[in-house]
């Protein structure tokens, strides 16, 4: 899924007071300053919801926005096996009908050497994202890129409840310097990848003010975010179209109910007729041995 030729359009809550902030616009783009990061003061927070109540009408009613929206009803009929609304097929599916595409995404790749290696050997095109804590993880992301596979970085954040997203992770009760700090310690662990997306993170991508700094962070180095879809709350399409943002979204979890053959088959169909009806699909699983076990043939 490379920057370059991905095929399919680019698309939060402040979540609690050391969080309520406005991120810097400077003339003729987005500065980063780890000392500007956040703003606390409640002025601040005020003037952006005064700005975002003026242009939230104008996003809503992009041609991009109103796409996604589409492409949302008929995705929601899918996964809930609805009858079919009777709904003018958008443009923008008209087109890409021609040719369905389907993206799947290794997650926690870095981490097991030997699964490296299995999934690098599957037929492709995938894409691996890389956990940037693992050993020796630029190395091991180089070796991937070599073999054939898109390479994303699988940034830590944090979750809401007590699961740990391991050493380095966004957390929300972090200041500006701290936040920027880690961020750019995630980003520096590897290099030839060409997105990121989320490591759990069901508490950071909630956060508007959080996600417009990552996301205004990865646009200045070219990068695209892909929400990984850990919550029904996710803002992060709203923080990407504020900054500007290349954002994608995944649509199905292959594996959520791991080391089911059968769920990870059942899961593969719907993603294939969400290809089929949209244009394309973005499927995340793991390196898992039954996973792997199902996707082999289906990818044959």
């Amino acid at each position: 899924m490379k920057h370059k030729r991905s095929n399919f359009a680019i698309s939060f809550r402040a979540g609690n007071a050391g969080m309520i902030a406005s991120f810097v616009m400077a003339v003729g783009g987005i500065f980063i300053g780890a000392g500007a990061t956040y703003l606390g003061e409640r002025g601040a927070a005020a003037q952006a919801a005064r700005i975002e109540a003026q242009t939230t009408f104008e996003r809503e009613n992009t041609p991009e926005e109103k796409a996604y929206q589409a492409r949302e009803k008929i995705i929601r009929r899918v996964l809930t096996g609805a009858p079919p609304e009777r709904l003018p097929t958008p443009q923008y599916t008209q087109v890409q009908k021609i040719k369905p595409k389907i993206v799947i995404i290794f997650d926690d790749m870095g981490l097991d050497r030997s699964a490296l290696d299995v999934v690098s050997n599957l037929p492709g095109p995938l894409t691996l994202s890389f956990l940037p804590y693992a050993n020796n993880v630029d190395e091991l992301a180089q070796l991937a890129s070599d073999r054939g596979s898109e390479v994303m970085l699988h940034l830590p954040m944090e979750p809401q409840g007590r699961a740990d997203p391991g050493p380095h992770a966004l957390r929300s009760n972090m200041n500006g310097s701290e936040f920027i700090k880690e961020l750019e310690w995630n980003l520096s662990r590897i290099s030839n990848y060409v997105g990121v997306n989320n490591h759990m993170g069901s508490k950071v991508t909630t956060n508007e003010a959080a996600m417009k700094t990552v996301l205004a962070y990865l646009e200045h180095k070219n990068l695209f975010f892909l929400d990984s879809v850990t919550t029904g709350d996710s803002v992060v399409r709203a923080a990407g179209s504020s900054v500007g943002a290349k954002v994608f979204s995944r649509d199905v979890f292959l594996d959520a109910d791991a080391h089911n053959p059968q769920a990870v088959f059942n899961q593969l169909m719907l993603v294939e007729k969400i290809a089929t009806e949209t244009g394309f699909a973005v499927a995340i699983c793991h390196p898992y041995a039954e996973t792997i076990a199902v996707l082999g043939p289906w990818l044959t």
